[in-house]
């Protein structure tokens, strides 16, 4: 039996999407027998129900005042060898500052969403906040013990910005190959199919335009599956320009959305590298998306395996979708590469990265 070492967990809002499943799928592939872990967070987690780990939620509103309470809360712990994981910039920065710098204890750090992620703002505060943020990284993060990103395009950009070695740690999110039932014929309607939250930095609104400049909008019925706060500005322009649309919110099984749909299209701004997309991909679904920095060009194969398109140029996606319409073999063909080259994400093979990352600092 190993002695055993304590994994303090940090992710501040748990929810439904993509970085909580790669995050429950990291640490239920932990070896309990080895390590004890706890998972910290500022609301409930309701998607994770391992018996083996022990939840605790801070009394707290905010990400950067919670640390306070961390900070007490591993300082006092039984534990002699003890590793901080957490995700994304915002909540890294604090970690090294908190855990490292104060607490000498082994940090690990990994993110989900490109650099660009700190150059997009909503207003003057955001604005600040974000510079802030990126300055630190650029500062602390060459102090973390590992740092991880979920691309190779993003693990190269933290790399050069911070001066840090910073491993790929691609999202696990391939697991097997689920033949679709049925096959698009030209002059069908087209079902596409978009999943992401609906906020600002996924570009709802470039994916709407396209739709409505096609010749084909009558063909078109487009279903997105998220939940967010532009979901009434969604509806709005769906309503006035007559788009045919099914929205579903918070669910937690994509699976039956993967099989009914013909095409799958991603219209970010920036993103980390999206496991909808891979998942979409093993579900034999061709793919178009915009060019955003960063993983749409690593799971295309820089365009070899699914269409790109310039960020916000919803006149190139309009074509596109028409291109579809009229000749969907070149998609397909497009379609059966992806399919081919998916066990770079698999979820045996990064799970087992993550643990020989973990196992390195004990």
């Amino acid at each position: 039996m190993y002695k055993k070492y304590k994994i303090f967990l940090f992710n501040p809002y748990p929810s439904v999407g993509g970085a909580d499943t790669t995050l429950n799928r990291f640490i239920n592939s932990i070896d309990f027998n080895r390590f004890d872990v706890e998972y910290l967070s500022l609301k409930k987690v309701k998607y994770n129900k391992n018996k083996k780990i022990v939840f605790t939620k801070l009394n707290s509103n905010s990400t950067f005042l919670s640390f306070f309470e961390i900070y007490k809360i591993v300082k006092k712990d039984k534990y002699k060898k003890k590793i901080f994981f957490s995700m994304q910039y915002f909540v890294n920065v604090w970690t090294i500052i908190f855990m490292k710098f104060f607490l000498n204890i082994k940090v690990f750090i990994y993110d989900i969403n490109h650099l660009d992620e700190l150059s997009y703002y909503t207003s003057f505060k955001d604005y600040f906040k974000k510079k802030i943020i990126n300055n630190l990284v650029k500062l602390l993060y060459r102090y973390a013990d590992i740092v991880a990103g979920n691309s190779k395009e993003l693990a190269k950009a933290i790399e050069k910005h911070a001066s840090c070695k910073t491993y790929t740690l691609y999202n696990p999110c391939f697991e097997k190959i689920n033949k679709k039932k049925k096959i698009f014929f030209s002059k069908n309607n087209i079902n596409i199919l978009c999943i992401s939250r609906f906020e600002y930095q996924k570009d709802h609104l470039t994916l709407l335009k396209a739709i409505n400049h096609t010749n084909i909008k009558k063909k078109i019925i487009l279903t997105l599956v998220g939940y967010g706060s532009r979901e009434g500005d969604i509806k709005k322009y769906t309503k006035d320009h007559k788009i045919k649309i099914k929205i579903f919110k918070n669910i937690n099984k994509l699976n039956k959305f993967y099989q009914k749909s013909d095409l799958f299209i991603s219209t970010s701004l920036y993103e980390g590298l999206p496991t909808t997309m891979v998942e979409a991909a093993s579900y034999c679904l061709p793919i178009i998306s915009s060019n955003f920095k960063s993983g749409s060009k690593e799971i295309l194969l820089n365009g070899k395996s699914g269409f790109l398109f310039k960020i916000k140029d919803y006149k190139r996606l309009s074509q596109l979708i028409e291109k579809f319409y009229i000749n969907p073999k070149i998609f397909f063909d497009k379609e059966l590469l992806c399919r081919r080259n998916l066990n770079r994400f698999s979820i045996k093979k990064n799970t087992r990265l993550f643990n020989l990352l973990i196992n390195s600092l004990v």
